[in-house]
């Protein structure tokens, strides 16, 4: 059987490619248009994974670029070394190792990497965030409490750090339509937020909860837009993965208390859709582009 991490690892690069066709180009054009004057980029990516948003954002950042990739799962971050390599070695890069960091070289761009194992949430005893200028974090914020978010965005503000969070789940319909699929979802997202030991997280809440606490913050820019994801009938492994996320999330309800009654049918419904190659789903999140006001 396949373990927590083999999942996670097959997970994220299954929905790499409807990550980068859902992110939001007017986000990240204000982003790229906001350093596109520095003569090189600090950036900090929060829950790196496998190291998507590097490999994706990398390459959009003309100027040299210093990363430090911060995941707490070690396995995670082994996965996210090796891939990198790979990546680098295949856009002619040449390639570096310089202990726990790569470095990253091609005509005139320099790219170098930290690989920081350890919790985002204590992130200035991990590194000096006043030395970096963007926060980077794909599909991570809807996971936090609003407590957790509201002390990352104090950090952030205090270390004027501008931040590109994309990918943040706001909602999901499916097509074909279903009498039921209101319900379950609504419960869906009740079990995203619900309460867990750290609190509950914010799920489809977090794209207004971070706009939320910056509006009482200086800012120069706050861009919030659409990013979406469209699995199509073909998609099937995706597919799979949802209803899988859907179907363990919804039983876990039911074992807090909530009624389980027509649950199975409607996975059944689901499930007979996309054996027909009848299943579309369109999951809606949003990115937003976040700018600290320029002092200097």
């Amino acid at each position: 059987m396949p373990t927590d991490t083999q999942f996670a690892t097959d997970w994220l690069e299954e929905r790499y490619r409807f990550d980068v066709a859902a992110r939001n180009p007017k986000a990240e054009a204000a982003c790229l248009q906001y350093f596109a004057q520095h003569p090189d980029v600090s950036i900090i990516d929060m829950g790196a994974g496998t190291g998507a948003n590097f490999i994706y954002l990398s390459e959009k950042f003309p100027q040299s670029q210093q990363w430090a990739l911060v995941e707490l799962n070690p396995n995670l971050l082994k996965r996210a070394r090796e891939r990198l390599k790979i990546w680098a070695a295949a856009k002619g890069y040449t390639v570096r190792e310089e202990g726990q960091n790569l470095d990253f070289r091609r005509s005139e761009q320099h790219i170098h990497v930290q690989l920081l194992q350890g919790s985002f949430l204590e992130l200035p005893q991990l590194l000096q965030p006043d030395q970096f200028h963007l926060v980077t974090a794909s599909a991570v914020f809807d996971l936090l409490s609003e407590q957790m978010l509201s002390n990352l965005v104090q950090v952030f503000h205090q270390n004027r750090l501008a931040l590109l969070a994309t990918l943040n789940y706001e909602s999901m319909a499916y097509l074909p339509g279903d009498a039921e699929d209101d319900h379950w979802i609504e419960l869906y997202e009740a079990h995203m937020q619900r309460e867990q030991d750290f609190g509950r997280a914010l799920g489809p809440k977090c794209s207004a909860s971070l706009e939320n606490s910056y509006a009482q913050l200086p800012t120069e820019q706050i861009l919030r837009a659409p990013s979406r994801w469209q699995i199509e009938p073909a998609d099937t492994f995706m597919h799979g993965h949802m209803l899988e996320f859907l179907e363990r999330s919804l039983l876990e309800m039911t074992h807090l208390g909530h009624s389980g009654k027509g649950l199975n049918a409607w996975l059944q419904r689901k499930k007979a859709a996309l054996q027909a190659q009848q299943l579309r789903l369109s999951v809606t999140h949003s990115d937003l582009f976040i700018a600290p006001v320029y002092e200097g």
